[in-house]
């Protein structure tokens, strides 16, 4: 049983990072094209990444706590505690800032004629908090995996 649920906790994890990071950065690739019928099909698509990454993400906590709890760690533990942290400024980065983002930008691709970008779409394109954003939230899930790895402090 143990084994299974250690399983499922970084089987969801993995899982989880390929839902929600790969399509995220090849969406944000695509944005930048400004292409907009690409940008229209791509983000038809490619949107629904969060929708399944994010129970995904939850499902990897949940997992994640039986499994320390059943290992006999601490739930208290240094890594454990900065684990949550991280855990939690990752989603919220992505759902106040990155789904809004990718809404936002499917909606002004769909608004937007096929020739050019529309000023507002080129706008939403050039968010200058878009590059930061999305170097923390990548940076956040190398070290949750660095965390659940090295268990450092």
């Amino acid at each position: 049983m143990l084994t299974t649920v250690y399983f499922l906790h970084v089987l969801f994890g993995f899982a989880a990072a390929a839902f929600l990071v790969v399509p995220g950065w090849t969406l944000e690739m695509i944005t930048h094209t400004r292409d907009v019928p690409f940008i229209r099909r791509s983000y038809r698509m490619g949107k629904i990444h969060g929708q399944i990454g994010g129970p995904l993400a939850f499902l990897t906590a949940i997992f994640g706590l039986i499994t320390a709890w059943r290992y006999g760690f601490s739930l208290t533990s240094g890594w454990l505690i900065a684990a949550y942290i991280a855990f939690a400024l990752v989603i919220a980065l992505g759902i106040g800032y990155h789904t809004r983002r990718v809404n936002r930008i499917d909606a002004l691709a769909q608004a937007s004629p096929d020739a050019a970008p529309s000023p507002e779409l080129v706008a939403a394109i050039d968010d200058p908090l878009s590059t930061p954003a999305n170097w923390t939230s990548a940076l956040l899930w190398i070290f949750l995996i660095w965390l659940m790895v090295a268990k450092p402090f």
